[in-house]
């Protein structure tokens, strides 16, 4: 895949060579930044409609990670959240962004959040959606569903069959379906075994870098912990199911939390206005 759908995405692609990964991104807008950094199971096509919105406004950034959507990956890449974090720093250098507002889900939400606990003088907030930021050791539910997902047989299904891309059409995504020119873009971004493998590695490294996301705990209990930050998760989405949109909220005193109404793991793609509302509203707040 070479590009996106011109129709669903009308922007202009823009290229960065990192470390010998040719990484593609968009830049759209003018004024204060809003970062976006997307999980395995999708790329910067996954926020097309919220830069549509916001770029009025904004300006808009969404990268696709080495490996994922447009972007090509070196030869000796190794697909994990540590090294996107390595990744996005640089790029965030690249670019001598600074005053971000940084959006990230599920793997990207950490990816993102090691960049801020490094470096929070040009972070001026956060904002999370459907992801987690503690060990996945703490949640036994979840590290058996991500085990699962890290086993030979599942990596073999998923690589076979496109199972989880297919699975997030009907369970992540509730109240809109999406149109057949959409489901084809998601399609095409993972159409080879090598492609699907990347999905199931970067989620079951969620689990295995143990490591990684203890930094990112404490980075959250002592550094991030009075950054404003807004929350918004689907109401159905497990990850909130399991008390850690609750957790959080506890954690942050400057946070502020919107549940997506019988929305699951990907209301990015089910309600993508309501949330660009959303952050639109709050971030207008901040000053």
């Amino acid at each position: 895949m070479n590009s996106y759908n011109a129709k669903l995405y009308p922007f202009k692609s823009k290229w960065m060579d990192i470390d010998g990964n040719k990484i593609h991104y968009i830049d759209e807008g003018q004024g204060t930044t809003i970062l976006f950094s997307h999980p395995p199971l999708g790329s910067s096509f996954m926020y097309r409609e919220f830069i549509k919105y916001l770029r009025s406004k904004y300006r808009c950034i969404a990268i696709d990670y080495p490996g994922f959507g447009l972007s090509k990956a070196n030869w000796d890449y190794k697909v994990g959240v540590e090294q996107q974090s390595i990744i996005l720093d640089s790029f965030l250098q690249r670019l001598n962004l600074t005053d971000i507002y940084v959006v990230g889900h599920d793997t990207g939400g950490p990816s993102a959040f090691k960049v801020a606990i490094d470096r929070p003088d040009i972070f001026k907030g956060l904002i999370l959606t459907d992801t987690v930021i503690y060990p996945i050791s703490e949640y036994s539910k979840l590290a058996i569903m991500l085990d699962i997902v890290g086993s030979g047989f599942f990596g073999w299904l998923n690589a076979r069959t496109n199972f989880l891309v297919r699975a997030t059409f009907r369970y992540g995504i509730r109240t809109r379906k999406l149109s057949n020119a959409e489901r084809g873009q998601y399609l095409s971004m993972f159409n080879t075994n090598a492609k699907r493998t990347r999905i199931t590695q970067m989620l079951f490294d969620l689990k295995q870098n143990e490591a990684f996301m203890k930094k990112v705990k404490l980075g959250f209990e002592t550094v991030l912990n009075l950054k404003p930050t807004l929350m918004v998760y689907g109401s159905k989405d497990p990850v909130r199911e399991l008390g850690i949109v609750d957790r959080i909220c506890k954690l942050l005193p400057n946070s502020e939390l919107h549940l997506i109404s019988n929305e699951g793991h990907f209301p990015h793609e089910g309600q993508p206005i309501k949330m660009s509302q959303l952050i639109e509203d709050w971030i207008s707040k901040q000053g």
